[in-house]
């Protein structure tokens, strides 16, 4: 097969990633190997290159999103045939989905309906299964008694599909931080109650200006670093903080006083360590319902043509410059 791949870690300013002929997936039994439509390209993947070298005298194929049809099956798959159309998630332990083919656990995955489009379902599973594993950990709800819930660095992927699941899911009032006026045009477009500037000023009195005093939860998807100046005084006692950014070296002692539940999101967690994994399937079959009922859209913005190294160095760029809205996917 054709693959998107590289050796050493590279910069964008000698980017590395080389199209190539390599060997086709392995299946391990609870496995399906699915011929890739499409792919979504995440920030972590471009973090990955900058910081990675592949294992000595290997490659590395990134990639852990992707929509496509089913090839073959493992031994021990159940619900899924050859010719199903599919989209899911990849794992981090093994080669990604920029490629031809990918091989990826069945229970990671969900059944795609003719009406959903390849390139759409692509932008979909890393940044919906994120949102949803970082909100909704009690039964598949909000923690009790949760009525608002502050959404930071919403205009992005994770952003985006959390603002849909919110809205979809509950009825609580979901805030959103964006900073440009195209930011805030799509956060409001996915239904954001209220959305607040948080470069613009103070976020505190800028929600005490629109009534909200107290927020029950905040989701940090980027930013935290520099809320923690303020967001001890906005977080209600005993209310809670999920963020899928690191913690090394932030100052969360401000937050002890008030006994606020911290909720650390990796979406990778159930693949690595073969927990759970089947709840990671569900929750795209849930997606599904949900896009079905037009409760929500894919977060796509940006769909480039052709596995080439032109469209992925250009995919990497984009999302090292920042300020991304919404998703970027390749179509294959």
């Amino acid at each position: 097969m054709k693959a998107l791949v590289y050796r050493q870690k590279n910069l964008l300013s000698e980017f590395g990633i080389k199209l190539e002929e390599v060997v086709d997936p392995k299946l391990a039994e609870t496995d399906v190997l699915v011929r890739v439509k499409a792919f979504g390209v995440n920030p972590g993947e471009a973090l990955f290159r900058r910081i990675l070298d592949a294992p000595e005298g290997e490659y590395r194929i990134l990639g852990y999103e992707f929509s496509g049809t089913v090839e073959k099956v493992g031994l021990n798959v159940k619900g899924f045939n050859i010719g199903d159309r599919v989209f899911g998630l990849g794992d981090t332990t093994r080669q990604g989905a920029y490629a031809e083919l990918v091989a990826a656990d069945y229970r990671s995955i969900a059944k795609l309906p003719d009406f959903a489009p390849f390139d759409h379902a692509a932008a979909a599973p890393v940044a919906t299964v994120t949102a949803y594993e970082s909100l909704f950990r009690f039964n598949n709800a909000l923690p009790p008694n949760v009525k608002t819930v502050l959404v930071l660095g919403a205009a992005g992927g994770v952003g985006s599909m959390a603002i849909q699941l919110l809205k979809a899911k509950t009825d609580v009032i979901v805030i959103a931080t964006a900073s440009k006026p195209e930011s805030q045009s799509w956060v409001e477009e996915l239904g954001a109650d209220i959305i607040v500037n948080h470069h613009a000023a103070d976020i505190v009195n800028q929600l005490k200006n629109k009534g909200i005093s107290q927020v029950d939860f905040v989701f940090a998807v980027n930013g935290l670093k520099d809320a923690l100046s303020w967001l001890p005084e906005l977080v209600r006692p005993y209310g809670y903080l999920a963020t899928i950014e690191g913690v090394n070296g932030l100052d969360l002692s401000r937050l002890m006083n008030k006994s606020i539940t911290i909720f650390l999101e990796m979406v990778f967690t159930k693949s690595l360590f073969k927990a759970d994994q089947e709840s990671q399937g569900d929750i795209l079959r849930e997606l599904i319902k949900f896009v079905a009922e037009g409760k929500i859209k894919s977060p796509v913005k940006q769909s480039l043509n052709g596995l080439n190294e032109d469209n992925i160095c250009q995919a990497h760029t984009t999302l090292e410059q920042g300020n991304t809205i919404g998703k970027i996917v390749i179509n294959v």
